[in-house]
Parts: C-alpha cells; sequence; structure tokens
C-alpha cells in the first residue's frame, strides 16, 4: 500500500508532474463501456476471464473547466463503474496519471474539454480508484452539470441545417434545440456482431424548423431520455453529427463519442427558446399540415397525374429530395364514409391552436382557461382516391376545404339525421372527381406520407377525356 500524502486538486492546478491527488468533479458526459481481450490483466473481484474494460468520464469542477477521465479496469469492474456512474453524480478520482491532450490518442475519441490535460486511471493500480463523492459541497458541484459547454450564440439552427441537405453529411455541429416528442426504445440486431442494440429517437425542435430527428444509442441515453419533458426540456448539445437518411432522403442528427448535452442550460438563449416554443400548438404534424392546405393558392396545382404516378413520385421510384410536391388527379372516390361509424370530426382549442381528444371537455395546455366556447369543431374526413392505376387510401379531407366540397358546415352536418348524411355522401361517393392534392412524402419525423386534398370537385366527362393519363 503506497504511504504517499494525497492531496485535492482542481483542474486548473493540474500538469504533467501532478501525482497522489484527487480530483472532485461532477460527470457531464459519460461514454459506452468498450472490452477487448487480455492476458495479462490481473485478477480483479475474486476473477480473471482475460477481459479488461475502458469507459470515458468527462467531469466539470468549475464553470471554466472540464477535463476526459479514462478508466481502465477488469470487465468486472467498467460494468461496475458504468451502472454506478451517470451524468449528474459527483465523484472522486483518485491517484489518475495525468496525460498531455495531444499524445493522449484516446482523445481523438472524447469530447472536447477546455484543459490540455487528460486523466488515465487504471483500476488495478495500487490506491487508483474512482468513487462517488460524499464530502460537503455536492449540491454546489451538481448545479455545474447545467452550465453550457459552448457559447448558446455558437450554435446552429436547424431549418440551417436541413437547408445543405446532404451535402452536410458527417459534418458536426452545436445546437440548442427542445425536446418536441420522445418516441419509444427500439431494439435493433447489429448486423457484424449480431447484438442487439437499444435505440431512442427524439424529435427535438427550435424556432426555425418544427421537428429533426435524433437518434441516441448510448445506454446512459437511451435511459436518461425518460426523463425529457416534450416542449420543455431544453437540449444545447455539441458536436452533434449530421446524417443524412437516403431512405427518407432527409437529415437526420446523431451522438458521436465527442457529443456533450446540457439539459436546461442556464443561459439566456435557453430561456428566449423556452418561451417561443409555448407558441406552438401541441398537435400531430400531419394533421396539422392537413390543416393548413385550405390557404394553398389551388390555381397553381396543374400538373395532372394519375394514382400510380403520385404513388412513384412520393413512395416509389421516382421519388427525391423534396419535401412535398402537388398534383391534379382525375379519379373516383371510392370510400366516403359520412354515415357510417369513420371519426369524421375533429376538435382544437382557438386560444393556442392546440388539438383537444374528444374525451376532454378543454384544453390540455394548463395556461388555457376553462371555457367550452373556446373549442370548436372541424372536418377530417378520410376518403380513397381510385383510377384505372391504383387507389391512394386515406387522403385527408379537411376543414374548409371539407366545407366547400359538401357545401355544409360542420355545426348543420352534426344536427343532420343518418338519412341526410347519406344522401350528403352520394353527391361525391363512386364520382370521378378532379382532386387537387398536396403530397408529404414520409420522413424521420413523419411516419407515413400524407396525402392531403386541396380541392375536390365533381368532373365532366369531356374533362375527364381530355386530361386522364394512360399511365
Amino acid at each position: 500500500m503506497s504511504t504517499d500524502i494525497v492531496v485535492t486538486k482542481r483542474i486548473h492546478q493540474l500538469c504533467q508532474d501532478s501525482q497522489n491527488f484527487i480530483l472532485i468533479g461532477v460527470v457531464i458526459a459519460k461514454s459506452d463501456p468498450k472490452y477487448m481481450e487480455s492476458t495479462t490483466m490481473a485478477t480483479c473481484g475474486g476473477r480473471d476471464d482475460g477481459t479488461r474494460g475502458v469507459i470515458t468520464l468527462t467531469l466539470r469542477d468549475s464553470e471554466r473547466d472540464t477535463i476526459n477521465c479514462t478508466v481502465w479496469a477488469s470487465q468486472v469492474a467498467i460494468d461496475s463503474f458504468d451502472s454506478l456512474f451517470h451524468i449528474g453524480d459527483v465523484v472522486n478520482v483518485s491517484k489518475a496519471k495525468v496525460l498531455s491532450s495531444s499524445s493522449d490518442r484516446s482523445e481523438q475519441f472524447a469530447p472536447r474539454s477546455t484543459s490540455p490535460y487528460s486523466l488515465k486511471l487504471n483500476a488495478l493500480q495500487d490506491g487508483a480508484n474512482i468513487k462517488l463523492h460524499e464530502g460537503s459541497g455536492l449540491e454546489q458541484m451538481r448545479r455545474l452539470v447545467t452550465v453550457a459547454p459552448v457559447d448558446a450564440t455558437n450554435t446552429y439552427q436547424l431549418a440551417d441545417i436541413a437547408a445543405g441537405g446532404h451535402s452536410h453529411n458527417g459534418q458536426s455541429v452545436n445546437i440548442l434545440a427542445v425536446v418536441r416528442c420522445v418516441r419509444p426504445k427500439k431494439q435493433i440486431v447489429v448486423a457484424k456482431t449480431g447484438k442487439i442494440k437499444n435505440l431512442r429517437e427524439v424529435i427535438v425542435m427550435d424556432a426555425t424548423h418544427s421537428g429533426m430527428s435524433m437518434k441516441f444509442w448510448s445506454n446512459e441515453y437511451v435511459e436518461r431520455i425518460d426523463k425529457w419533458t416534450p416542449l420543455t426540456t431544453i437540449l444545447l448539445m455539441t458536436d452533434v453529427r449530421i446524417e443524412y437518411n437516403e431512405y427518407f432522403k432527409s437529415i437526420c442528427l446523431g451522438m458521436s463519442s465527442k457529443t456533450i448535452i446540457t439539459e436546461d442550460p442556464a443561459c439566456e438563449q435557453a430561456d428566449r427558446l423556452l418561451v417561443s416554443v409555448m407558441r406552438v400548438p401541441l398537435q400531430d404534424s400531419d394533421v396539422a399540415f392537413s390543416a393548413t392546405t385550405s390557404a394553398i393558392n389551388t390555381s397553381v396545382i396543374t400538373t395532372v397525374m394519375s394514382v400510380q404516378q403520385i404513388w412513384d413520385r412520393a413512395e416509389g421510384d421516382l421519388k427525391s429530395d423534396e419535401d412535398q410536391f402537388t398534383a391534379l388527379c382525375y379519379a373516383v372516390v371510392t370510400k366516403f364514409d359520412l354515415d357510417g361509424c369513420s371519426r369524421l370530426i375533429g376538435r382544437t382549442c382557438q386560444t393556442c391552436k392546440s388539438f383537444v381528444r374528444a374525451t376532454d371537455d378543454r384544453c390540455s395546455r394548463p395556461e388555457c382557461a376553462y371555457n367550452p366556447a373556446n373549442i370548436v369543431s372541424y372536418f377530417d374526413i378520410r376518403i380513397d382516391l381510385t383510377d384505372h392505376t391504383g387507389t391512394l387510401a386515406n387522403c385527408r379531407l379537411m376543414n374548409q376545404v371539407a366545407e366547400e366540397t359538401l357545401a355544409c358546415k360542420v355545426d348543420k352536418f352534426l344536427n343532420m339525421s343518418d338519412e341526410e348524411k347519406g344522401k350528403l355522401k352520394w353527391r361525391i361517393l363512386l364520382e370521378r372527381c378532379a382532386v387537387k392534392l398536396v403530397v408529404k412524402r414520409k420522413s424521420p419525423v413523419r411516419f407515413q406520407t400524407v396525402y392531403s386534398v386541396a380541392e375536390c370537385v365533381v368532373a365532366g366527362a369531356k374533362e375527364v377525356e381530355g386530361k386522364i393519363k394512360v399511365y
């Protein structure tokens, strides 16, 4: 056992000659453990299976100072460290070796730190150890986890990233965004190893962009994401990797080994972003898009397409980078269930424009005062369009477009008998119509293609004869 005197040091006090010290810091980033075979590893924990592991923690002990600490130990010990230490924990690092960052090869894969040095701790060596801090100043140290690692003004807007398309693929950027929604955990089988990995997807947004998908493979964040609250949790993320998704032909985001995520950072920019996001309606993006098609100038929708051509451009061989396109389709309305069991009416809050569930009598937003008069109804009808090439199912006929198609207001429709609704249905059902569509392609934040009707009128035989497509 070493009898050297151990002193407590701060990050800014370290140099390459520093020895026999304890450093106290809060964990602001953590890597997944990695393992490798070793024939020289000493027995640890009563077990020597020839496998050792490594894990990297990024520590902060002041508003300006951060450092990376790489811990080597047996697989058993690394597994223990991985389950024991999490982001926000305060730890004591004892008798670590101080290395110059420029000569430490592991630094190129670790998060950026302010210190010119890094720490290497071999838990198999006498006296070297890392454990949870139990002394004074614990709460003060924990508060440092909200200190932003970069200036919040040195971030990219999501709209600028999206506009760059695949030209930005592989680049790393800093982002300030809010969590829009959190998707359930998935288990993915890795093709190379056959091992099962956990995956979480989070949709993030800012004042310039309504939503961009970000994937999290890190075990630490797969579990930590459960604590994030949509439209409340702000994330300042450094060295986020831009990824171009070939399937969706759109930009996504991903964590890298260098990424640091600061939750609810203590900065003015985060407060401003939260205020702007609070004005965003709590609504499904697909429904919101369909609801706004009535504002589109339908006179510019003149490109005639068959059902097959629309499908090929939206999901088939003609799919391109465009997020949406328009089409004029001459098709028969083969589904128009006005007098059956289909859902036909949606509701929205006039104050915040959020959607209101049929079972609720008020808006879910706490800032919206209870007032039944603020809840208004609108048409939300699904129709099928069929021509000689196929069928487009579940096209959305909504709001003012539906009222114009039916020549009927929502309030009047709600007071109709089933017989009256049946008569209204047969004005359109099985008629060949000129249907102007706005097609929104599926993307990482939109699970399915949205076909929104911008105009629907019964077409004359001569018009159909002159315009209908062979293919």
